[in-house]
């Protein structure tokens, strides 16, 4: 297949104009004008802009879609992702009891081993563990009494259940043993995420000290920044080894929240993330998760205390917000797609538009919303 007259955002020569080529799911050349080949499906972009997919590495589920279950099917949330312009997701699961958690994990293995069909739906590329091992101080709308003290012993029972495919596990590095479980994680070679936590700037810095690299959902759920204690806020925004995610849905993170973050860390250790569930994609209502009563209405989803209890808008949103806030067309397309390939180490498969690479592609309507979306070069029917 051929895609012609298009704006082309290129790892290299950032945006030209030019046409690409598909061809066994994989972008085969990238040129300013190539011809048709004879019985070549020819796509006219029309001078509209091609980004690379969009990739979720914090995503709990979507338009009815629970990660976290021990027998669903991710079938049709995988599908209508990939009509927003996620082309590959990291199934998140939250704290479950413990036999619950890793019939999960099992249940996430079977879905991302049967979705290698090769269908045009997102990629579920590994499994995202938030928590268990998080404080109850900061738990959110988590059900604390699924929270376990950090030990070897349940993290070594999870990543035996993943089978090699957890990529992120999260955790609180002021509890007591919990630092002590960041080497097993990166051996296991899954991120060490500080998340969901009371540290001090002190123990934050600990963690990244002893090799964690990566910061759930900056802002959210953490101790926040005060000029005497900079907090687990400060030594996310201040320390170069930390990657950060960032939530952009204007909800979770005010604009200027956003901007002092990107500010801080530049745009190459900031990873854009929905943190969407199940009621994303499902439009205003009450829904019960786990036992918890959340609440929808327009952006925002929060239980019945208030408390802001994930995100109802995809990557996407997220996307267009920055977009539309004036970051640079190729700034947000690192943060969306190309960081997050890199935290997944599917940097040299995906998440920049290169030769070689998978033609996970999104042809941008006017308003930047996906007009034509591509996973592995199989076009998703919008």
């Amino acid at each position: 297949m051929l895609i012609r007259y298009a704006r082309i955002l290129t790892e290299k020569a950032g945006l030209i104009e030019g046409s690409l080529r598909i061809r066994n799911g994989r972008i085969d050349r990238l040129a300013v004008s190539l011809s048709p080949e004879e019985g070549e499906k020819t796509v006219d972009a029309n001078g509209k802009i091609l980004v690379p997919g969009l990739i979720d590495i914090h995503n709990h589920g979507y338009a009815g879609t629970e990660f976290a279950t021990p027998d669903g099917s991710f079938e049709n949330g995988l599908a209508e992702l990939a009509k927003k312009g996620i082309t590959t997701v990291v199934p998140t699961l939250r704290p479950l009891p413990k036999d619950r958690l890793l019939a999960a994990i099992g249940n996430a293995k079977r879905e991302i081993r049967k979705a290698e069909s090769g269908k045009a739906a997102a990629k579920p590329a590994g499994i995202h563990l938030e928590g268990p091992f998080v404080s109850p101080e900061k738990a959110g709308a988590m059900v604390r009494a699924n929270l376990l003290i950090p030990n070897r012993k349940d993290l070594a029972d999870f990543l035996e259940a993943g089978d090699g495919l957890i990529k992120t596990i999260a955790f609180a590095p002021e509890l007591d043993g919990a630092c002590d479980l960041i080497e097993d994680i990166l051996r296991s070679g899954a991120n060490a995420s500080i998340a969901h936590t009371n540290a001090t700037f002190e123990q934050a810095k600990a963690a990244a000290d002893r090799g964690a690299n990566l910061v759930t959902h900056l802002f959210n759920a953490m101790s926040g920044f005060s000029h005497r204690e900079p907090g687990t806020v400060g030594e996310a925004l201040t320390d170069d080894r930390l990657t950060c995610e960032l939530i952009c849905d204007f909800v979770h993170n005010s604009p200027a929240a956003v901007d002092l973050a990107l500010r801080a860390k530049g745009p190459d250790r900031i990873v854009m993330i929905s943190d969407t569930g199940v009621m994303a994609g499902r439009g205003d209502g009450e829904y019960v998760i786990e036992g918890v009563r959340r609440i929808v209405c327009g952006n925002t989803c929060k239980t019945e205390s208030g408390t802001i209890a994930g995100s109802v808008c995809d990557l996407g949103v997220g996307f267009r917000n920055l977009l539309n806030a004036g970051y640079a067309l190729a700034d947000v397309s690192h943060m969306a797609s190309r960081n997050p390939a890199r935290m997944l180490g599917l940097d040299s498969e995906t998440g920049t538009i290169e030769e070689g690479k998978a033609a996970d592609l999104i042809l941008l309507a006017s308003d930047r919303t996906p007009e034509r979306v591509w996973v592995d070069g199989k076009e998703v029917s919008l």
